[in-house]
């Protein structure tokens, strides 16, 4: 079946799952620290690369099978990426670097519709990450599925800064962003700026989207470090989850302003735990309201947020709890994991 996938709500009916395998912590350069150490200093990430401790890598994959295996005793096809070696090194004519990792699918293609777009992330250690799900893009295009790439960045040193910030630590010098920088919403998109996505990526991205019906929105303001989905997580037409440490009842993306909204603090969570060396993580506790929806009605979340399900449970929104031991260590849980790429329903505007 084609690609179909328009929001993070509607039926899920087939989804990639991320895998460990093959993982490694990527050479330790200003795109890396930029991407996940930004507030750490060069002192503490001495090390920091290479293979990976054993056990954070196999819980990892033990936790994403069980993944895979309760999606797909729900009824939704699962695909996994082929492992991949991702400590060999490669280079450009500015820099050397290894690979990073296949653990999160959701990262750098974004499904729009019947169409995929495979985005160009500021991390130099991300730019043939999408090799592995060629095969399948390759079978997809034969079906009519418009496959588009954005342009692939340089990624000099000064594209970088850790001066201030306050601002983001990628300057706008290039066109650069991820997949989850976007919040999908139907025929409206929201566009985060932050370490992972430049103002030109925004703009590139408009010029591409909006002739084919959509209309995106600039998010600024809220979240420099990474990505949008620990931040604005939208459940089903007309109630959306914040991170209410960066969003607050006066200081939201405007665009929800009509909707119900559900402000989620530290106190609604359970740290997950951070099992680098020296205390050192990619990613905040707040990856524990990561989570990936089957429907408007059910998610699939951290087993250890207990707190989280209850205030789901209120808006009739059913939790299937697994495992996500190394979420905070591997940079990613349940909607980084993965990436649905059909889901039952069509492009509709939920705004008008």
């Amino acid at each position: 079946m084609a690609v179909q996938s328009n929001n993070d709500w509607d039926p899920l009916e087939e989804i990639f799952v991320g895998t460990a395998k093959g993982a490694v912590l990527p050479t330790m350069d200003p795109s890396v620290r930029s991407f996940s150490y930004a507030t750490y200093s060069e002192e503490e990430l001495k090390g920091l690369e290479g293979p990976h401790d054993k056990q954070i890598m196999e819980e990892a994959e033990e936790d994403l099978e069980i993944l895979s295996d309760t999606l797909t005793k729900i009824g939704i096809k699962v695909h996994r990426p082929t492992p991949t070696d991702h400590s060999v090194e490669f280079s450009s004519p500015d820099w050397t670097t290894t690979g990073w990792y296949s653990f999160c699918p959701r990262d750098l293609l974004l499904p729009l519709d019947n169409m995929i777009i495979e985005c160009s992330s500021p991390m130099r250690a991300r730019q043939y990450e999408t090799r592995v799900y060629y095969d399948y893009l390759y079978q997809q295009m034969k079906e009519g599925v418009q496959w588009i790439k954005s342009p692939a960045p340089i990624l000099k040193d000064d594209l970088y800064q850790f001066d201030d910030l306050s601002v983001p630590t990628v300057k706008n010098n290039e066109i650069v962003w991820e997949a989850p920088n976007i919040v999908r919403l139907g025929k409206d998109l929201l566009y985060q700026v932050s370490n992972t996505g430049s103002l030109l990526g925004y703009e590139w991205l408009k010029t591409i989207v909006e002739p084919r019906g959509y209309k995106l929105h600039l998010a600024e303001d809220f979240y420099f470090f990474a990505h949008f989905d620990s931040t604005v997580i939208p459940l089903r037409p007309g109630l959306v989850m914040f991170n209410a440490e960066r969003c607050t009842p006066d200081h939201y993306p405007k665009i929800f302003e009509s909707w119900d909204k559900i402000f989620v603090g530290m106190e609604d969570l359970v740290a997950p735990n951070a099992n680098l060396p020296n205390g050192v993580s990619p990613c905040s506790p707040w990856i524990g309201m990561n989570l990936l929806s089957i429907n408007e009605n059910c998610v699939v979340i951290d087993k250890d947020q207990e707190p989280l399900m209850r205030i789901l449970d209120k808006y009739g929104i059913e939790s299937v709890a697994c495992p996500a031991r190394q979420a905070r260590s591997m940079s990613g849980g349940f909607h980084c994991n993965t990436l649905d790429v059909k889901r039952k329903g069509g492009l509709e505007s939920y705004f008008d």
